[in-house]
C-alpha cells in the first residue's frame, strides 16, 4: 500500500510541497476555465444584420382570443442590441422592446404602469421574409390573459 509523502509533513511543509502546488494548480485552472467559459453568452455576439431584416413600418392584422381582429400600423426600430416597437398593440404609448436573433422574434416579458392599472407584455413570433408572425400576451394582474396573434407585413 502507497503511503502519501504528504501526510507526515509539517502544515507549512506540506503547502511548500511541489506535489502539493501542481494539485492546487490543475484545480485553480479547472476552476477558473469554468468561469472563463460560463461567463460566454449571447450578449457578445452581434445580432445588427438580423435587426436590420426587421426594421421598418408593418402594417398588422391582429386577432384576439374571441376572434376580434383589428388593423393598424407599427414601427419597429434599432435600439441597442434589439429593437422597439411603437403603437404595439395599437394601445400602446411608449415603445415595447424586442430581440431578434435569426428569424426568432422575441418580446421580453416586461411590465407598464399606467394610473389606475399594471400591465405586462410578453411574446413571440418569426420573421419569414417580409412577414412577421408573432403571438402576444397582456397580463393583466387579476388572473385574466388577454392573448393576440398578429400577422404583420412590411410596407414598402
Amino acid at each position: 500500500m502507497n503511503k502519501n509523502p504528504l501526510v507526515f509533513l509539517t502544515p507549512f511543509a506540506r503547502l511548500s510541497s511541489p506535489r502539493f502546488h501542481s494539485n492546487n494548480l490543475l484545480v485553480f485552472l479547472l476552476i477558473s476555465m469554468t468561469f472563463v467559459l460560463g461567463s460566454c453568452n449571447d450578449d457578445d455576439e452581434d445580432f445588427s444584420a438580423d435587426i436590420e431584416k426587421v426594421v421598418g413600418t408593418y402594417s398588422v392584422i391582429d386577432t384576439d382570443e374571441d376572434d376580434e381582429v383589428e388593423n393598424y400600423t407599427v414601427t419597429i426600430s434599432k435600439s441597442g442590441n434589439g429593437v422597439e416597437i411603437t403603437n404595439f398593440g395599437d394601445i400602446m404609448y411608449v415603445p415595447v422592446k424586442a430581440t431578434i436573433k435569426g428569424n426568432v422574434f422575441t418580446i421580453p416579458s416586461q411590465t407598464f404602469k399606467g394610473k389606475t392599472m399594471t400591465i405586462v407584455i410578453y411574446g413571440q413570433g418569426i420573421l419569414n421574409g417580409d412577414q412577421l408572425t408573432f403571438d402576444y400576451t397582456i397580463d393583466t394582474g387579476d388572473d385574466f390573459l388577454l392573448e393576440h396573434t398578429c400577422n404583420a407585413t412590411k410596407q414598402e
